[in-house]
């Protein structure tokens, strides 16, 4: 219980612990005044409508909304636009889907992304899992560039279609002798193929233009990574046959291989983590007893499988080179070959159980070099591993040391 109260504490500290990030930046204000700040980069995964700022390093920190800034940039980095636009917010999910092919707008304020600028420029809208792309030639309206799912429906038959209007839209405005109609009509409504498309626009209809449009650089990434680790595992067993037994700590070396996926939003401090590992726990314990011949009960427990933790990772970093970071699991376990045997004194076997383990949970707390190097102390909930007997009662308790050395 102490272990446990102790993990949930380092837990909950370290959640509750963040780094402020603030970089350099600069905002413009309805009257066209620009102020050079640090703006706190977030890296919003959804678009903003308001963001936090200070005018120095020791400034305290005040918000700014779209109410009042017409446009921000961290430089470098992200780059907001506020624009007053038409939006089609039709939902993507098949049971909510549109039965109107045409785009069902509405007029909000909102800050756009800035992907691409010259005489045509591209701007990205995200909110939650609704994705919208806007365009503006010249100086004129920034308009949506039309994509819809909606239900159609065909002798009878519904199904979903899409209405793809984006592509008219595109072919109508960015003509170019460098760029065909059928380029046009293999293009998807995503944002790399569209921010490539636009900037081979402006350097077609501009010898001068210069792509100064800020490089996407935070994106996802995968890390795979060598685990090996010390298990500190203990086993209780007991049953309404007067059995009570406590299998002392064993400390054992073993494992795992993590493969990684940080998402491309919120500075990366965010990942889902799969990592398959080897663990085996082996002891013996002789009781004192005296409904046996010979008066002693040995158990040996002999328990070898693959775990798999399943979970998320949230990174908080320190520095550019070091991060702290917690995970939650949800173990499975797949057993390999194992079994409990209780055995009298001469050790004839009195009673052998299969052992069928349940998954179990995982919380553990780490820290990250260079991301290259690990460190990580991970506690796991008990896990019944007699799951097919319901007579015997069982705690297996494990609480590992993990080091870690990213591949790649």
């Amino acid at each position: 219980m102490k272990k446990t109260a102790l993990f949930f504490a380092l837990f909950i500290s370290m959640l509750s612990f963040s780094q402020i990030h603030f970089e350099k930046a600069y905002f413009v204000t309805n009257s066209d005044q620009k102020t050079e700040c640090l703006i706190k980069n977030i890296g919003w995964k959804s678009n903003p409508t308001s963001f936090e700022y200070k005018t120095g390093e020791d400034a305290k920190i005040q918000t700014a909304d779209i109410r009042n800034v017409k446009e921000f940039e961290i430089y470098n980095q992200v780059k907001y636009v506020r624009s007053t636009v038409k939006i089609d917010r039709s939902s993507q999910d098949v049971n909510k889907l549109s039965k109107v092919r045409k785009p069902e707008f509405i007029e909000e304020q909102l800050f756009l992304k800035e992907l691409t600028s010259g005489n045509a420029n591209l701007y990205k809208y995200s909110d939650g899992n609704l994705i919208r792309y806007f365009f503006q030639m010249g100086g004129n309206e920034i308009q949506q560039l039309i994509y819809k799912p909606y239900q159609a429906e065909k002798e009878s038959v519904i199904y979903k279609s899409y209405n793809t209007d984006y592509k008219k839209q595109l072919e109508q405005n960015l003509v170019c002798p460098n760029i065909s109609s059928n380029e046009i009509q293999k293009i998807e409504y995503k944002e790399k193929p569209l921010t490539e498309l636009f900037i081979k626009y402006n350097e077609c209809s501009d010898p001068n233009y210069k792509n100064t449009s800020i490089k996407n650089s935070n994106k996802g990434k995968i890390n795979l990574s060598i685990r090996p680790r010390i298990n500190s595992s203990s086993v209780s067993l007991s049953n309404s046959n007067r059995i009570n037994l406590d299998l002392s700590n064993k400390l054992a070396f073993s494992a795992g291989l993590e493969a990684e996926y940080v998402f491309p939003f919120n500075k990366n401090k965010w990942s889902i983590i799969i990592e398959p590992s080897y663990q085996y726990y082996k002891s013996e314990n002789t009781s004192d007893v005296n409904y046996l011949v010979g008066n002693k009960l040995i158990a040996d427990v002999d328990y070898k499988s693959i775990e798999i933790p399943i979970g998320i990772r949230h990174y908080m970093y320190l520095n550019d080179q070091s991060k702290l970071f917690v995970n939650a699991q949800y173990v499975l376990d797949f057993v390999m070959n194992s079994s409990i045997e209780f055995k009298r004194s001469d050790n004839s076997i009195y009673e052998t159980l299969t052992v069928d383990s349940k998954p179990n949970f995982a919380i553990g707390v780490g820290y990250n070099y260079n991301n290259k190097y690990a460190v990580e102390a991970r506690y796991y909930t008990k896990r019944n591993i007699t799951n097919g007997y319901l007579a015997w009662n069982n705690n297996y308790q494990n609480i590992s040391l993990i080091f870690g050395y990213n591949i790649f």
